[in-house]
Parts: structure tokens; C-alpha cells; sequence
């Protein structure tokens, strides 16, 4: 077995040969499982950190795949949310149209209940008219049975007159009527 010198403080080897005394082992033979001890337990201890590294090494990894997803889903989240404000802002548009709609509806109803009542007053206006008409037809006809009874009498009385005139002799014209027309002598 070959041979290593090493320097140790004083307590440290004072250490040593307690330690080794106590497990009935010289001090070179304790010093010796001491180091392949530490040498053992590094090795261990650096296994166990080359397995601490694969797994921070699957964290990063995993960590990077997480972080890709956020950034992925807050870019959906931006995407949805201007999504979202778009649609808003057509519900929006779309109800100042509705309400425009709604109140061009209001002044056409208005419009046609006073188109219907200026009707009901028309119509009304109308009935009165043809009324009126009626009346009038009616009090045309009983003039015009009068002025026909008046044109018959009108007619008898002129016939009438006509006979009395060529029995009766002629009349002088009147004093006006001869000055006027320049006549010197008057009927007689």
C-alpha cells in the first residue's frame, strides 16, 4: 500500500489519536478510514449533487416550459381581452344603432297615430260633408220643384200678360223717356 504524508494541526491529531484509541485502531489505520470516509462521503455527496443538478436541471427545464406557457397564455389573455374590447365597443355601436332604431320607430308610430287621427277627423270631416251633401241634394230638389213652379206660374203669368197688353191700347211713353229720346208731342 503505498504511502502519503500529511500535516495536521496539533489538535487535530490530538483528535485523532482520541478517536482512534477509542476504536482500538492505530492512528495511521484511523487516519486512513477517515480519509476513504471523506473520500466515500464526497463521492456520495456528489452523486447526490450531480442528482440534485439533473433535478434542478428538470425544474429549469420544466420552469422554461411553464414560463413559455404564461407568456403563451397572457398573450391568449391580450388576444381575448382586445377580443373582448372589440366586441364591446360592436355591442356598443350596436346600441346607440338600437336605440337610434327605437326612436326612429317612436317618431313613425307618433307619426302614423297622428296620420290616423288626422284619418278619424277626415273621415269624419267626410261623413259631415256627405251629409251636407245629402241635405243640400235635397233642399236643391225642392228648389228646383219651385223654381219649376215658379217658371210655369212665371210662363202663365207672361202669357196672361201678353193677352191683357194686345187688348188694352197703347201706352205713352213716359216724360223722362221722351226728353230724353228728343220727342216733341206726347201719346195721347
Amino acid at each position: 500500500m503505498p504511502r502519503t504524508s500529511v500535516t495536521l494541526t496539533e489538535s487535530a491529531l490530538n483528535q485523532a489519536d482520541s478517536r482512534a484509541k477509542e476504536k482500538g485502531l492505530t492512528r495511521s489505520d484511523y487516519i486512513a478510514a477517515a480519509v476513504e470516509s471523506a473520500l466515500n462521503q464526497t463521492e456520495s455527496d456528489l452523486n447526490q449533487l450531480a442528482e440534485k443538478d439533473k433535478i434542478i436541471e428538470s425544474i429549469k427545464l420544466e420552469l422554461n416550459q411553464l414560463e413559455s406557457e404564461l407568456n403563451q397564455s397572457k398573450k391568449e389573455l391580450n388576444q381575448a381581452q382586445l377580443e373582448l374590447m372589440q366586441s364591446r365597443r360592436s355591442i356598443s355601436k350596436l346600441e346607440n344603432q338600437l336605440a337610434e332604431k327605437d326612436k326612429t320607430i317612436e317618431s313613425t308610430r307618433r307619426e302614423l297615430n297622428q296620420r290616423d287621427s288626422n284619418l278619424n277627423q277626415l273621415e269624419s270631416e267626410l261623413n259631415q260633408a256627405q251629409l251636407d251633401l245629402a241635405k243640400l241634394e235635397s233642399a236643391m230638389k225642392a228648389k228646383d220643384g219651385e223654381v219649376s213652379f215658379l217658371r210655369g206660374h212665371v210662363a202663365q203669368l207672361s202669357q196672361n200678360i201678353s193677352q191683357i197688353s194686345e187688348k188694352l191700347p197703347q201706352l205713352p211713353p213716359s216724360q223722362e223717356e221722351a226728353k230724353r229720346k228728343g220727342w216733341w208731342r206726347f201719346w195721347k
